[in-house]
């Protein structure tokens, strides 16, 4: 079947109005902790449309309670705190960056980051808290939320150890222990509403497949869809509801896995 150029000019601006109409959800917003709706909902689309799995949140949350285990487990061999940073940073700047969690200045590991800017705090004498506070200061546009969450889990064990003499390897363990479970709870949330997602593409997506059959079948809706002022206000009024059904299903999704 040959298309005639008004034709292949109206599926053109269909598609245009399509794709504007998903951007209006999406925004990139790195400045904030917390990922805008509009910013996980385009991450997951393309996710799914293009067959990626990977997981990058939960990748960090494991990679957080490996570095813990490291920590405590340097610690336990007589290190002294400031070697043990050192020895961690050295590890860490050899491992490949996880998923999406890279640095966006120095396309390192995160945690490599982390580790560097505390190893630096403890050979200028500061110690180690001030080079965590640091992170979490200077780190909040760049570190991805579950690296400033581990971060700011070892400020706080790191102060109370401090102020009831518990041994910090000991309080670092088990605060790994608290991640692994974490990531293990976050991966079977992630496997429960992959159906829910993959049922939000399609739907997304039902539409633009029903226009393309329709248009090989020679009905010709894209006609009078862009042919006509009644054709133009169907159009706006379904992709708006299209981008409404979009943005509340992935608000109850998100309500489901926010908390894990």
């Amino acid at each position: 079947m040959s298309w005639h150029p008004p034709e292949l000019l109206s599926a053109v601006a269909v598609f245009a109005a399509a794709a504007a109409a998903m951007l209006m959800l999406i925004r990139p917003a790195r400045g904030s902790r917390r990922p805008r709706l509009w910013s996980e909902s385009l991450h997951a689309m393309r996710a799914k449309i293009r067959g990626l799995g990977a997981d990058s949140s939960g990748a960090l949350r494991r990679d957080a309670a490996m570095l813990l285990r490291q920590f405590s487990a340097l610690l336990q061999s007589g290190r002294a705190e400031s070697q043990v940073w050192s020895d961690l940073r050295d590890h860490w700047s050899g491992r490949a960056p996880t998923g999406g969690g890279v640095d966006a200045e120095t396309r390192e590991h995160p945690f490599a980051v982390v580790c560097g800017q505390v190893a630096a705090s403890e050979q200028l004498g500061q110690g180690s808290a001030a080079g965590l506070r640091r992170c979490l200061r200077g780190g909040s546009s760049s570190l991805p939320p579950e690296v400033l969450r581990c971060v700011e889990q070892l400020i706080a064990v790191t102060a109370l150890s401090e102020q009831t003499g518990a041994p910090l390897s000991r309080l670092v363990e088990q605060l790994a222990e608290g991640m692994d479970e974490a990531s293990e709870l976050h991966a079977a949330v992630e496997t429960a509403v992959a159906g829910p997602k993959l049922t939000q593409v399609v739907l997304a997506l039902l539409p633009l497949g029903g226009l393309g059959l329709g248009q090989m079948m020679g009905v010709s809706p894209l006609t009078t869809l862009v042919g006509t002022a009644l054709g133009w206000l169907c159009l706006l009024l379904g992709l708006s509801l299209l981008a409404a059904g979009w943005w509340w299903s992935t608000r109850l999704i998100r309500g489901v896995t926010s908390h894990v």
